[in-house]
């Protein structure tokens, strides 16, 4: 009996503790959210656009001690506009395992805002990323699941084709892994990717 006791003792402690990474995370990324639009209000029309993109991208994500693995990496996005600012919600999964190795899936949730030109977008943001990722550290190799924060920047170029609704974006994004992931390894994940995209909306 004194050994189940301890037994779940040890469990609440791992679930208190990931509780606590997540609600620190949600404290990290909702003020970002409701502060976004009011950086960005000031370069706004008077009614703005919305913009809807979504592309693929193909890159490598790196967390642990072993090098990067490739990944596959969709994304959606949902822009409101202004004269050149504009306030942007991304969502990109990121799919380890298309050529070898063992499965893993990283989504990152990005809030943020840029700048916008004709056929050019730069924006950047606060992200929350849920991922459950084969990672090794410098003495355990694990499957390990977690949610926390992190950054994110993003290019897109687009051409003369389809009315300038084509183009490429490359975006990178960093996330720091911690809480349940901290007996196998605590550190920053990096993920950058490259690919074509497709928008549609009020771009101008």
């Amino acid at each position: 009996m004194a050994r189940m006791a301890l037994h779940i003792e040890g469990i609440d402690a791992v679930g208190a503790g990931s509780y606590r990474v997540r609600r620190r995370a949600w404290a990290f990324l909702f003020p970002s959210t409701l502060a976004a639009p009011l950086v960005f209000s000031g370069s706004a029309r008077a009614e703005p656009g919305a913009e809807f993109s979504g592309g693929a991208g193909f890159g490598v994500l790196a967390a642990g001690v072993t090098s990067g693995r490739f990944v596959i990496s969709p994304s959606v996005s949902l822009s409101l506009r202004g004269e050149h600012g504009f306030f942007v919600a991304r969502d990109t999964v990121s799919l380890l395992g298309a050529n070898g190795g063992r499965f893993g899936i990283n989504n990152e949730t990005t809030v943020g805002g840029g700048l916008s030109w004709e056929r050019v977008n730069v924006s950047a943001g606060l992200s929350l990323a849920a991922f459950s990722l084969p990672i090794c550290g410098p003495r355990l190799c694990g499957q390990v699941q977690g949610v926390v924060p992190g950054v994110s920047a993003r290019l897109d170029v687009f051409g003369p084709y389809l009315s300038g609704g084509l183009g490429v974006s490359v975006d990178c994004a960093a996330a720091w892994i911690t809480g349940a992931a901290s007996p196998v390894w605590s550190g920053v994940s990096v993920r950058c990717s490259a690919g074509p995209i497709f928008r549609f909306g009020s771009h101008h």
